[in-house]
């Protein structure tokens, strides 16, 4: 039992029934004075809060807000399905109440419940962030009187993961390994990545548009990034992403043969709309396809990255910057070639986990050292 007011003035009383379990009488009243708290706790809000009491299902209230930024153009195919996986995940360990009665304990018990399930830390931390960003739209709409995620509530320490480069050795023998076979889009993918940087996706989404054959450059203006299960071709996720990068001269003829043999013809311009790692008929290697060859492809040859795990195909692009900044590119270059939005992201990155360039480091402070 416990008591609201009406609009009238009118004091009311509410009966409702909870079934608990208790191992003592004494537990049992502090249960019942908990629940009671709760009951006038909401009771209030929904006073101070009208737009509470109608507030709708959590699982309802995200999607409609995802669905809502698609159509509005806030976000794009790719982010929209991300954000529908990311409020899946939400609701398979959280409880769909009414947006209005989330609470702290039920965002901590979240998290806790899905590093339990094995979930990754970078994993539960994006699900909580994402749900805190929901729920400050919540509040905005006036669901709810204040954020129940606190400075106390927040997501697990995501662990620095050191980028799985290849050191200089594995990187001249996966060279040589490619030198030893023909020229194919998997190879080609290879030698973009070692090269010049690209992404899984911005290989994939190369186009012959975009490559000046002439003056040995390739440019980021399209990647072709995966929706729900369905490839969907767009611009650079920024504007740092859209760039020009030099190949080298071997590279270019290699390109260049590629388009000979496969496309009848070295004049690009004859070649628009036709992408670099696809075929004739206008279809482009799948990211699937690329990530798993390469995986097998480095278990059969025993290419490993610097962290000793088998090397992926991003480890190309760590590969790449690692070797740029060594070779003394300045920071800032190597940045835009990458298409970091900054700096200090390349630094914080790759300039601090090169074992060669430490080792380098070393050498020189014991030189300094020794000197009298």
């Amino acid at each position: 039992m416990y008591t609201v007011e009406s609009e009238d003035g009118r004091v009311h009383k509410k009966a409702v029934a909870r079934n608990f379990r208790a191992d003592s009488h004494i537990e049992a009243l502090k249960e019942r004075d908990r629940i009671r708290e709760q009951l006038e706790r909401e009771a209030l809000l929904e006073e101070l809060v009208p737009a509470a009491a109608k507030a709708p299902l959590l699982s309802k209230f995200m999607r409609d807000q995802i669905d809502g930024m698609l159509k509005s153009g806030v976000i794009e195919k790719t982010t929209h399905a991300k954000y529908h996986s990311e409020a899946n995940l939400i609701l398979r360990f959280m409880k769909d109440v009414q947006v209005s009665k989330v609470t702290g304990a039920m965002v901590r018990k979240m998290d806790q419940e899905m590093l339990a399930a094995g979930y990754a830390r970078e994993t539960v931390a994006r699900a909580h962030n994402a749900l805190k960003r929901h729920l400050y739209s919540a509040q905005e709409k006036g669901y709810i009187a204040s954020m129940p995620i606190t400075r106390s509530n927040r997501p697990p320490r995501l662990e620095r993961k050191d980028p799985n480069g290849l050191d200089e050795q594995t990187r001249r023998r996966l060279l040589g390994i490619i030198d030893g076979m023909p020229d194919t889009p998997f190879t080609l993918a290879i030698r973009l990545g070692l090269g010049a940087g690209l992404r899984n996706e911005e290989a994939i989404g190369l186009k012959w548009d975009f490559v000046d054959l002439e003056h040995g450059v390739i440019k980021i203006r399209n990647v072709i990034s995966m929706a729900g299960g369905t490839p969907i071709e767009k611009g650079p996720k920024t504007a740092a992403g859209r760039r020009d990068i030099p190949i080298d001269p071997d590279l270019t003829k290699r390109l260049r043969e590629r388009a000979k043999n496969v496309f009848g013809s070295e004049d690009t311009s004859n070649l628009q709309g036709l992408y670099v790692l696809g075929s004739d008929d206008g279809t482009f290697l799948r990211h699937a396809d690329l990530t798993r060859t390469f995986r097998s492809f480095a278990l059969q040859h025993g290419i490993y990255g610097t962290t000793g795990k088998v090397a992926s195909f991003y480890s190309l692009r760590h590969t790449y910057a690692t070797m740029l900044l060594r070779a003394g590119v300045d920071a800032k270059t190597v940045a835009s070639l990458m298409g970091h939005s900054n700096v200090a992201m390349t630094l914080n990155i790759y300039a601090s986990t090169d074992p060669q360039a430490r080792a380098a480091a070393g050498a020189v402070v014991a030189d300094l050292m020794a000197q009298r």
